[in-house]
């Protein structure tokens, strides 16, 4: 079985019930937290630069779970979720006369467990399953599965910080494990530096620097590396293959959180290093492209109870 080292990737989770700032920060009070999460995203029309024709993108993600909290440093959470990514692709030339994949569906259960590790430090373990396909691909060819873990440390009352890895199988036969750097640093009274979450197509973890203007408001610029695959349907030019897109998203981000329960934000950025691949059944690259800097535009909501 091959096995692949990249940085940070797309395969963790959007919408994590516990993502990396879950970690870091302290929980609110018990012991049943319930959360509902929800987020939408559209990559503008763009053009191939180096085949003929363009694409544009629509998705949208919503997910749901509860967590049991012992403590500020002790957890347990399961959470489910679905959305869809629309692609459309126009003129195409050289991808192929028809378009090589239209609407992928996304769907995912993970358990988080957060426990606390002697006096300052807090250890994450998220094992998770997810299915990413096109619509008619076949079930058991769309799931990978896989576990994060983390362990960060308390250095004192403006910085946590610790390593991540994640381990996780691929559509095809080979592994991907990746580290992740953990942070949550109070820089000053306003500024901060933290792993950030997905941003609707986003789905691990990146950097998110952020200023809070005020209780209820607050800015950030955040980027991610985004690395996506899955499997294709019994049609089109790569009949259950594997469809792959590569990217690495730059949004400013504004955050209002007008009490506790809830959090609502919009972003807009550009989509840069993009590139899509064409796999057939037996994993040989027939096409791929790089693509153009895409606007995008999307919001996310987050409710907590």
């Amino acid at each position: 079985m091959a096995t692949t080292l990249q940085p940070i990737n797309k395969i963790i989770l959007f919408l994590l019930i516990t993502s990396m700032p879950a970690i870091l920060q302290a929980q609110q009070d018990g012991p049943w937290i319930f959360k509902a999460n929800g987020g939408l995203v559209h990559q503008a029309n763009t053009d191939l630069a180096d085949d003929d024709g363009s694409f544009a993108v629509d998705r949208w993600f919503v997910s749901g779970g509860v967590e049991y909290v012992w403590d500020q440093r002790t957890s347990l959470g399961f959470s489910v979720g679905g959305g869809k990514s629309d692609y459309e692709f126009e003129e195409l030339a050289g991808i192929g006369v028809s378009a090589p994949w239209g609407e992928i569906a996304d769907m995912r259960a993970s358990v988080t467990g957060r426990f606390g590790f002697g006096k300052s430090a807090v250890v994450l373990i998220s094992p998770t399953i997810r299915f990413n396909g096109e619509d008619g691909a076949g079930s058991s060819d769309s799931l990978t599965y896989g576990v994060f873990a983390a362990m960060a440390w308390r250095l004192n009352q403006n910085l946590t910080i610790g390593p991540g890895v994640g381990v996780f199988t691929r559509l095809e036969d080979s592994v991907r494990i990746f580290p992740v750097l953990a942070i949550d640093w109070d820089i000053s009274d306003r500024w901060n530096l933290s792993t950030g979450r997905g941003l609707a197509s986003s789905q691990g973890p990146g950097l998110t620097l952020s200023y809070k203007l005020n209780e209820d408001w607050s800015f950030g610029l955040a980027g991610r590396y985004e690395d996506i695959e899955f499997r294709l349907d019994n049609e089109g030019p790569a009949a259950g293959g594997v469809g792959r897109d590569q990217s690495f998203p730059l949004v400013a981000i504004a955050t209002l959180k007008p009490n506790p329960m809830l959090t609502l934000s919009v972003f807009a950025g550009l989509e840069l290093a993009g590139e899509i691949r064409l796999n057939n059944d037996q994993d040989i690259t027939i096409e791929e492209s790089s693509y153009d800097p895409a606007p995008l535009f999307g919001a996310t909501f987050e409710f907590r109870y």
